[in-house]
């Protein structure tokens, strides 16, 4: 279960050539930025966010701090988005086209409450090496966020491998612990850039940095609750791109797993720039977040209506809102003995020795936080009594109430199971006889149980804790107190965890 241009969260138009540059190539915050005084608003803009939700924003803020490029009045253009983000009282800001660091800092001093930081500050893993370029004079993205609610616990580049694919503006992945109404919780917050343009190879860059992606978010955050926002430099019903399917296709047919909130403006036709007619800066969530998403809450915010000449003097780009739920449960569906307070306790729930046929691929070792604080399992690895048979990659993040399951191969992981991970070994070995499985942090024993031949010796069936999910439950048979013969990856009733 590993926790998932501008994207977490963190993908203008050939015809946007005024709008980026568009090949580009393109943590915590200064002590204090949270101490300013406050700073009288210019204009007054209506606020968005409330006190009990998780209000998210991603704004593409044209060249911002580059006198040569966009907006040439920098001083109004600074004290417009300042009251804009002020105003809006959202939460957290994924932010694109920031160039100047002195504009940036300036911004943040005005901002009382809010800290931040750019792709290319040292505390950002891979930032300075990725975002460097032109004198540190490119489009970089970055992030806001209300000290109040979030703290910043890793920012790094990811997808690097992609830096073509994404114009040379790799995503910004920032993880932060979000405290609210009493719950505090892990999330990731991916901050995306997406190459601009509509001719047929910017669309097919867009494709493979959409691919690549998901792969990633697949792979890494198959429980987590992660956000991508930013400027996807395209829509996601058609592509801008003539004649051809949105690069992000991928991620809407993939509904059990991925929304974009914002598709609902694709589909109704508004647009979040300017001058043009499509919906390109988008919000997209794993399922984690879906489920407590506040229907009706997306909105394209047209801050035009309160500032004059907004396109000419701010940016050609409008933020793009959302806003979620926010309780102990860790969001819809989660439970199963955690979530609601407590430390974080990861246990051994399921275990498949004796797979269906001959298959060894369908073995699988199912493991869920009972507890009610997120896990980092990264590094933790899986063992039967002779070796290592899984290792969790690095970043892997198990929420509180919810479940992996590691199968002994990907051909046996039921379709549209989205907590399910191949072993990183290629097997299990798990045997039908009896044998021994380990959960380990470093040379930690997290669990450890050793079951007997009567547990293995039905084709099919699995051992589970009863009861389903609870640290003190003894393992038993499957089809000795549930229906069928196991539920890798959800609970003994079928229900997803």
């Amino acid at each position: 279960m590993t926790v998932f241009c501008k994207a977490l969260g963190v993908f203008v138009l050939g015809a946007l050539a005024a709008l980026v540059a568009c090949d580009q190539p393109p943590l915590d915050t200064l002590p204090g930025d949270e101490e300013n005084d406050p700073v009288s608003q210019a204009v007054l803009i209506p606020g968005k966010g409330t006190p009990t939700t998780l209000d998210i924003a991603a704004w593409n803020i044209e060249w911002f701090g580059d006198a040569s490029n966009g907006p040439s009045n920098e001083t109004l253009q600074l004290q417009n988005v300042r009251d804009v983000i002020s105003g809006a009282d959202m939460d957290i800001w994924g932010v694109e086209e920031i160039v100047g660091t002195s504009q940036w800092n300036s911004l943040k001093s005005q901002l009382p409450g809010y800290a931040g930081l750019l792709a290319n500050e040292a505390s950002v893993v891979n930032g300075p090496t990725y975002y460097s370029d032109f004198n540190n004079a490119e489009q970089k993205v970055g992030i806001l966020y209300k000290t109040s609610v979030a703290t910043v616990t890793d920012a790094r580049i990811i997808l690097t491998q992609n830096d073509y694919d994404f114009a040379g503006r790799p995503p910004l992945q920032v993880t932060m612990n979000v405290a609210l109404n009493g719950s505090t919780q892990s999330v990731v917050v991916i901050v995306m850039h997406g190459k601009c343009c509509s001719d047929q190879t910017s669309w097919q860059r867009r494709t493979n940095a959409s691919n690549a992606l998901k792969s990633y978010l697949d792979s890494n955050f198959s429980t987590k609750k992660v956000w991508v926002i930013g400027d996807f430099n395209d829509d996601v019903d058609i592509s801008i791109s003539t004649g051809n399917a949105s690069p992000f296709a991928n991620f809407v047919g993939d509904s059990a797993r991925y929304t974009i909130q914002t598709k609902a403006w694709s589909d109704t036709g508004i647009a979040s720039t300017v001058s043009f007619s499509d919906m390109i800066d988008h919000h997209l969530n794993s399922n984690e977040v879906a489920s407590t998403y506040v229907a009706g809450s997306v909105e394209v915010y047209q801050v035009d209506s309160y500032i004059t000449s907004y396109g000419a003097t701010t940016s050609d780009h409008y933020p793009v809102l959302s806003r979620y739920s926010w309780s102990g449960s860790g969001g819809a569906g989660g439970g199963g003995g955690g979530g609601s307070g407590g430390a974080a306790q990861v246990i051994v729930n399921e275990i498949r020795a004796n797979e269906p046929g001959s298959n060894t691929a369908g073995e699988f070792i199912e493991l869920v936080n009972a507890g009610g604080t997120d896990a980092n399992i990264g590094g933790w690895t899986i063992s039967d009594a002779s070796s290592v048979r899984h290792t969790f990659a690095t970043g892997t993040v198990l929420a509180a109430g919810r479940a992996v399951v590691v199968f002994g191969g990907s051909s046996a992981i039921p379709s549209g199971l989205a907590n399910a991970l191949a072993a990183s070994t290629g097997g299990l070995a798990l045997g039908n006889g009896g044998d021994t499985v380990s959960l380990k942090n470093g040379t930690t024993v997290i669990q450890s149980f050793t079951y007997p031949a009567t547990l293995a010796g039905q084709d099919g069936v699995s051992m589970n804790r009863s009861p389903d999910g609870n640290a003190a439950g003894s393992f038993v048979l499957h089809n000795t107190f549930a229906s069928g013969q196991s539920s890798g990856g959800t609970r003994v009733t079928g229900a997803a965890w």
